[in-house]
């Protein structure tokens, strides 16, 4: 008699780059507990597909065609606030990695990372934890110990999700 294989983790990839999707994909399928169950390349599909496909996890990058993966994050966690999303970007963790995570995501990890660090992060946001560097968490953990007498903001952090992202489209060249 054979045994049931395992079920797999179901994973949505949203983002807009085919040719990290490609890979991303192939390192994923590789991993026996997991299984990419879509990737769609903007926030219009990624709603549809969450709707039908019913992932285990989705991962978000923060720049997406038409929309960010804040705003993203936010629309997902309305619909469905138990949905495990994990932020992987290329966009630096030190301006994003916060507002992710107040925008509902359990873990935010740069595209540069190793294999290995990825499936970690990934497995770690499975399991209903939260995931960050360990710059990051030192990070974060410094401001809650400071509480009150934190130092000010820098002028990027007291910019609002919105102000940001034109302001990154600015910098990438986007203007009329």
């Amino acid at each position: 008699m054979k045994k049931n294989a395992p079920e797999k983790n179901r994973i949505l990839i949203v983002d807009d780059h085919p040719l990290f999707c490609e890979g991303f994909c192939r390192m994923l399928d590789r991993h026996p507990s997991l299984a990419v169950c879509g990737q769609v390349p903007d926030a219009i599909s990624a709603i549809k597909a969450v709707a039908e496909l019913k992932p285990d996890l989705v991962l978000v990058d923060i720049s997406l065609e038409g929309t960010n993966g804040i705003d993203l994050i936010k629309s997902l966690k309305a619909k469905d606030e138990d949905l495990p999303i994990l932020v992987v970007s290329m966009h630096d963790e030190s301006l994003y990695a916060e507002r992710a995570l107040r925008a509902g995501a359990q873990g935010y990890i740069m595209k540069n990372q190793p294999i290995q660090v990825v499936r970690a992060a990934i497995f770690k946001v499975l399991g209903g934890e939260i995931f960050l560097s360990e710059k990051m968490s030192t990070s974060v953990l410094a401001k809650l110990l400071r509480g009150k007498k934190e130092e000010p903001m820098s002028s990027v952090e007291q910019l609002s999700d919105r102000e940001l992202e034109v302001f990154q489209m600015l910098g990438d060249g986007f203007y009329s």
